[in-house]
């Protein structure tokens, strides 16, 4: 908490109260004391899948190749789908990937489609009684520019 430098900034800690990540027990500044309600924020060590794929992004940090020239909201989508990306076949929630990026679902599928028109994805399908989506990197890599 004192890496947050909230000394002083009441309503950065009335925040944080009103999200339930803390209660304050003492309300004096400079010295506040916490009781942290979050207890992801206690452990905020990530799992055994998550380690793998920051392995793979530091052994090859570019899954996705995206051209140059293609809008901000579509290298975003692809930015995001790679921090989800270890192998040629991957999946993740459609909800979440649209949150990650700012869209709406129906939004975040056109930016899908635009990738595979990139050739950034070889393709992309969702499946509506899940909200999963799945997709597929081309089979051979692409080159940046």
């Amino acid at each position: 908490m004192r890496g947050m430098w909230l000394c002083g900034r009441g309503e950065l800690w009335e925040e944080l109260e009103y999200a339930n990540w803390l209660r304050r027990t003492t309300d004096r500044h400079p010295q506040v004391a916490v009781h942290l309600l979050d207890t992801a924020a206690l452990s905020p060590q990530p799992d055994s899948r998550a380690r793998a794929r920051a392995a793979q992004w530091a052994l090859h940090p570019a899954p996705l190749t995206v051209p140059a020239g293609l809008p901000p909201a579509v290298r975003l989508t692809a930015l995001a789908l790679a921090s989800h990306t270890s192998g040629s076949t991957e999946r993740g929630d459609m909800s979440a990937l649209a949150r990650l990026c700012g869209h709406s679902p129906q939004q975040t599928a056109e930016l899908l489609d635009r990738l595979v028109a990139s050739q950034t994805l070889a393709v992309w399908w969702h499946d509506w009684e899940t909200d999963e989506i799945f997709w597929q990197l081309p089979s051979a890599p692409r080159t940046g520019h």
